[in-house]
């Protein structure tokens, strides 16, 4: 797969389809959602193409929203990192991509809302268009998040990423 349609790909499937809830937004149950956390790829139902051989997700409280860092290593060896800082209150965020995306990339951003105390939806948009949905739900015994991305129409099931709590 080349550059520009993997890191698409990265960004829709693992940088941008995994956010995390607010303190705010969920009392004392924010807790759960931060922490490092590590990809089951056993467990999860990966994307086509060059799929991910590891991926860890770092999220913190940064008072008043989150912040999200996730790492992302292909099999091919290409390792990409995105960071996104967010407040879950519907708005659109842009991440941080390193390296940077090609020339030509459309624009990508994410939105944040709550469903219950354990889970939340958020929506990812390039140039301005939905591009896929994903909710993200941590167990209740709070050591596995699941995390489903939809298409933009919300049918198909794009991936489900299984991540273990460090």
């Amino acid at each position: 797969m080349k550059f520009s349609s993997r890191l698409a790909a990265s960004l829709l499937t693992l940088g941008l389809a995994v956010g995390l809830m607010g303190r705010a937004a969920l009392a004392g149950d924010a807790d759960a959602f931060l922490g490092v956390w590590v990809l089951n790829a056993a467990s999860s139902s990966l994307p086509q193409g060059a799929p991910p051989i590891q991926v860890t997700l770092t999220v913190t409280d940064v008072g008043g929203g989150m912040y999200k860092s996730v790492t992302d290593t292909s099999v091919a060896g290409q390792a990409y990192k995105v960071e996104i800082t967010f407040a879950i209150d519907g708005k659109d965020y842009a991440p941080v991509v390193t390296p940077a995306p090609p020339a030509g990339m459309p624009p990508t951003t994410q939105s944040y809302e709550k469903v219950n105390a354990k889970s939340f939806k958020s929506t990812i948009k390039m140039s301005g268009q939905v591009a896929a949905t994903s909710t993200s739900e941590v167990s209740a015994d709070g050591k596995v998040m699941t995390i489903k991305t939809s298409n933009a129409a919300g049918g198909e099931t794009l991936n489900t990423l299984v991540f273990d709590k460090k």
